[in-house]
């Protein structure tokens, strides 16, 4: 994310100021900002800066700071359930079972045949990564 640290234009906040103030106005209690207003807080945070923009909106600097490093989630497929290629353990082989449960309650099971460990490292890392 590059951030050239130039004041924004005038121009350029005006309309997104204009449309937070009426959602503002029009608001009938405590209710979460829409997203649409979040997302062009969001894009000119990227361009200009969080703090600058925060200011000159005004809008919360920690949630629009959360927002601007919170990774895209539109577009992005997760996978449910991945099939890895079976292999026969030679009999008499010792092997082993490895269960993994993930805190939002995803699970991954892996049958490991005698000395291929280290190829469930990387797996298990792939899948633990994927739930930050």
């Amino acid at each position: 994310m590059s951030r050239s640290r130039k004041v924004p234009p005038p121009e350029q906040l005006a309309p997104l100021r204009r449309q937070i103030q009426e959602w503002r106005k029009v608001r009938t209690g405590p209710e979460p900002m829409p997203e649409n207003l979040w997302a062009g807080a969001v894009a000119l945070a990227k361009e200009f800066g969080i703090c600058p923009i925060a200011r000159a909106l005004p809008v919360d600097y920690t949630a629009l700071r959360k927002r601007v490093e919170r990774p895209p989630e539109a577009g992005l497929v997760k996978p449910t359930f991945v099939q890895l290629p079976a292999t026969v353990a030679p009999t008499g082989a010792p092997a082993a079972t490895i269960e993994i449960s993930a805190r939002d309650g995803s699970r991954m099971l892996i049958h490991l045949e005698a000395g291929r460990g280290m190829e469930a490292a990387s797996i298990v890392a792939a899948f633990l990564g994927s739930r930050g």
